[in-house]
């Protein structure tokens, strides 16, 4: 049976909503509230580790799914035919999430 991701959540007090933290990290990494459709994706797979390094802002849930899917055929040994369009999301940089936003 698959395990389900487990993100850790804020009590927005603002809003008195709760709220995903990688959403509230990146909305202040970007100094700019999400818009919608953005997709908050981590890196390494891990829905606990919210280091600003391991996020990435994503324009929507299509894209994502395509990311992801490329990164499944990666790992089970299947080449891209074009590995530079994934290059910003499999590389570990450090530097503000407003670097690592796709348009």
């Amino acid at each position: 049976m698959k395990r389900r991701k487990v993100y850790p959540k804020v009590r927005d007090k603002k809003a008195g909503k709760v709220r995903s933290l990688h959403r509230v990290l990146a909305e202040q990494m970007l100094a700019r509230p999400l818009a919608p459709g953005e997709i908050v994706h981590h890196r390494d797979g891990d829905s606990t580790n919210n280091d600003p390094a391991n996020l990435l802002v994503l324009p929507s849930q299509r894209y994502h799914a395509h990311i992801e899917y490329h990164l499944r055929c990666a790992k089970r040994g299947m080449p891209s035919l074009f590995p530079e369009l994934f290059r910003d999301v499999t590389q570990d940089r450090r530097g503000t999430l407003f670097e690592s936003v796709i348009p």
